[in-house]
């Protein structure tokens, strides 16, 4: 790649304080934000994707966010893309933050995409009608029985993840799994990954804190609005932690008195989820605390020791 500019990429568990940091470090140093969120690509998913402000945006410009309507589908492959075409804009001398809690799209642009064969237009909308009208849990037994491998490696509580199991072995015959490590394994970019993990005592309280902050702000008037707007609960972007817990309020499936306590329960559950597959793709630094002025010149300061010691 002709343009690499260095790669500041911070990771973590929701509620950790990474677009903290990265807004601090914009201010000190001028360094563009990028986001990897796969939930905040999405318009009109304000509130439960914890997006910064409309009036931060205009001051702190946050790239691939509110780029995708609710129904459309967004992968890591595309946000390689994105980054991509975003990237190219910047020279070598450039310091570029990429902040966001999806591990896999900063480890894909890092590290690349195992190659595995397109699918069907038509195989992709039969199996999405198939979840539709039987439910995802009638996909995840499907796929427990017929390609158990890859059943036991994915999370089976993600729609996206386990019909893109199915459409890969419907098609090529071959369990997903079979696909995977072919990715090369050195990084594409001059980069230092930092991960943020508070004490979990804390973290947790900082979650509880947000999420019923978000609750009280319209989480539920929210989804309501989207859905006014037309578009299907079964829509990829509604298919995203607290939009699901709102939609079982919204179908009469729980109480709206237990949303704040069943989606905070949720959000711990994905933090943990996050954390482990940061352990399973060791970062360069591994930080157990909030931001902070002391962390964000500690950070800066190790950015510029590596730009100075990157090849070029």
């Amino acid at each position: 790649m002709k343009n690499r500019p260095f790669l500041l990429c911070i990771g973590g568990p929701t509620g950790s304080g990474k677009t903290e940091l990265a807004i601090t470090l914009y201010h000190k140093y001028g360094w563009p934000i990028i986001s990897a969120d796969s939930r905040q690509v999405y318009r009109y998913l304000d509130i439960g994707t914890n997006k910064v402000s409309q009036a931060i945006q205009a001051e702190v410009p946050h790239f691939l966010v509110d780029i995708r309507y609710p129904d459309e589908i967004f992968s890591a492959g595309k946000f390689v893309q994105e980054v991509e075409a975003l990237l190219s804009r910047w020279n070598e001398t450039s310091i570029v933050q990429v902040v966001g809690g999806t591990g896999f799209y900063i480890h894909a642009l890092l590290y690349g995409l195992d190659e595995i064969p397109s699918v069907p237009m038509e195989l992709r909308q039969d199996i999405e009608h198939w979840r539709q009208a039987e439910g995802i849990g009638a996909l995840v037994r499907w796929l427990e029985v017929h390609d158990p491998l890859t059943a036991s490696r994915i999370d089976l509580r993600n729609p996206h993840r386990v019909q893109r199991a199915i459409e890969i072995l419907k098609h090529t015959g071959r369990p997903w799994v079979s696909f995977w490590g072919k990715a090369q394994k050195t990084c594409r970019y001059p980069a230092y990954v930092v991960v943020l993990s508070p004490p979990r005592d804390k973290l947790y309280q900082a979650i509880a804190t947000r999420t019923y902050k978000q609750v009280l702000s319209g989480w539920l008037e929210e989804t309501v609005f989207v859905l006014a707007k037309g578009y299907s609960p079964a829509v990829p972007g509604l298919q995203t932690l607290g939009y699901k817990e709102c939609l079982k309020v919204l179908r009469g499936e729980s109480s709206h008195k237990t949303l704040y306590e069943n989606i905070t329960r949720a959000n711990r559950d994905y933090a943990r989820r996050q954390l482990t597959w940061w352990r399973h793709h060791p970062p360069d630094s591994w930080i157990e605390e909030f931001p902070s002025e002391t962390l964000c010149v500690r950070v800066a300061k190790e950015v510029l020791r590596r730009v100075e010691d990157a090849p070029r």
